[in-house]
């Protein structure tokens, strides 16, 4: 097969799998507010499943290094299929929190083999572009699944939206079985001996923090922003919206953004998405709208899709082509590593305040982020000179 097909089909197997994720952003704080959660319950439970990703996406990345992408990719497809049918029989919040934690491992699973396998199906030159094909259908798929979670609960309640969930998954598992059955890697790639002293250079630390602090702000939005629209009389299916409306801006330019990575550098994009991003967050703690909110949802998200693929590509461009699965897995365990953080210590905030100060002391997080990027390209510089 074609590496151009392999690239098609591992956009379409990440494109299902996320929306089978995605479809439970608007249905889950719901779902938990009914059983009795308070707002930082509410933020801890959501994290959860990212809490376990975060922590299993190096080992399983190792193991992908080891056994093979296409192996992982079925398994990770398996359970996403799977888990949601364990939603709907809990009664409690621990055995909500439990299901979140085997829900997590999904992605762990399935995220390092598909981002080492884009890695390994194109040259060096066209590392972003490619990953950004591969997160645009990732995050085009999360500009679908709240609208749809939003309208599966509005008219067919928790039961549909858990069992769409179910089914999405199956025909992502049935294009992997399908049409993917070997991966040629790319003409006029190198393979190195592996080395962990790649892990001394800032500018892989640079990489690898950048999802963390861009999904700290996304996933506080898609946490909470549809408790704070009950308070601005906001339907469910417009909270819906409001979080896939971010994940829209993020896709519209994560190819762009790619190849523009590309051309320019990766530092550039990396710093222009996180001051987007920073005043973005600033501006919805004083927005009291639906079209308001949208319109800075869409401006957030498009600072992710500047910088989203340009950091995985940093660290890319950094890693022997040996260890690209843990590579890929350190990098995604950041990026859930913020969905996790963000929600649990925002949680708090809006728990102990209200959700305006909530979004500004998130705005000042993205802040800190610029700080410390700029740091580590700083210290860069001055070992090289």
């Amino acid at each position: 097969m074609g590496n151009r097909q392999t690239l098609i089909t591992l956009c379409l197997a990440s494109f299902l799998g996320s929306v089978s994720f995605s479809v439970l952003l608007p249905v889950l704080p719901y779902y938990a507010q009914e059983m009795g959660a308070s707002p930082s319950q509410v933020g801890l439970i959501i994290a959860i499943y990212s809490y376990v990703t975060a922590i299993f996406l190096v080992p399983f990345g190792m193991l992908v290094d080891k056994i093979g992408s296409r192996r992982m990719l079925i398994a990770g497809l398996l359970l996403y299929a799977l888990t949601p049918l364990l939603y709907h029989p809990t009664n409690n919040l621990v055995q909500l929190g439990f299901v979140r934690a085997v829900h997590g491992l999904a992605s762990a699973v399935f995220l390092p083999a598909a981002s080492a396998l884009t890695i390994q199906s194109v040259p060096s030159e066209r590392r972003g572009e490619a990953l950004g094909w591969l997160t645009m259908a990732m995050q085009s798929s999360l500009v679908i699944g709240p609208v749809l979670g939003g309208l599966l609960l509005n008219h067919g309640g928790f039961h549909a939206a858990f069992y769409s969930c179910s089914i999405i998954p199956l025909a992502g598992l049935f294009f992997v079985l399908l049409r993917l059955r070997t991966v040629r890697p790319a003409s006029g790639e190198i393979r190195v001996k592996g080395s962990f002293t790649w892990l001394k250079q800032p500018a892989v630390f640079a990489g690898l923090i950048t999802p963390l602090f861009f999904t700290i702000g996304s996933g506080t939005i898609f946490t909470f922003m549809p408790l704070h629209g009950q308070a601005l009389g906001i339907s469910e299916t417009m909270a819906g919206i409001i979080i896939a409306t971010l994940y829209l801006g993020s896709t519209l330019l994560r190819v762009p953004g790619g190849k523009l990575s590309d051309k320019i550098g990766r530092k550039p994009l990396i710093l222009l998405g996180l001051a987007l991003a920073s005043t973005t967050m600033l501006l919805i703690s004083f927005t009291g709208s639906a079209a308001g909110l949208i319109t800075l949802a869409i401006f957030y998200g498009m600072g992710m899709g500047l910088a989203m693929p340009a950091a995985y590509a940093l660290v890319a461009d950094l890693t022997p082509s040996e260890m690209m699965g843990l590579s890929m897995g350190m990098t995604s365990s950041f990026l859930y590593c913020g969905l996790a953080i963000g929600p649990t210590i925002m949680g708090v905030v809006a728990t102990m305040s209200n959700y305006p100060t909530m979004f500004r002391v998130c705005s000042l997080s993205l802040l800190l982020g610029i700080i410390v990027i700029l740091s580590l390209i700083g210290r860069r510089r001055r070992a090289q000179t």
